[in-house]
């Protein structure tokens, strides 16, 4: 189980709010952690994107270029 700090920490990270009453001791609040943190990493990884052609570098003998 992380420490306190940590959790803290992570929960700022991913806008969890760790002064609420609803999170009565520390496992409660991993648990919110952690879905947050899931919920970030499959957003985070559905929208990164390959840049357009024309923000790549040419390269020589490329008929682009």
């Amino acid at each position: 189980m992380a420490s306190r700090a940590e959790l803290v920490l992570r929960a700022s990270a991913v806008n969890v709010d760790h002064t609420l009453a609803k999170y009565q001791n520390d496992s409660v609040l991993e648990q919110a952690v952690l879905y947050a943190e899931k919920a970030v990493t499959a957003t985070s990884a559905a929208t990164q994107t390959t840049p357009p052609t024309s923000a790549t570098a040419g390269v020589s003998g490329d008929k682009n270029v």
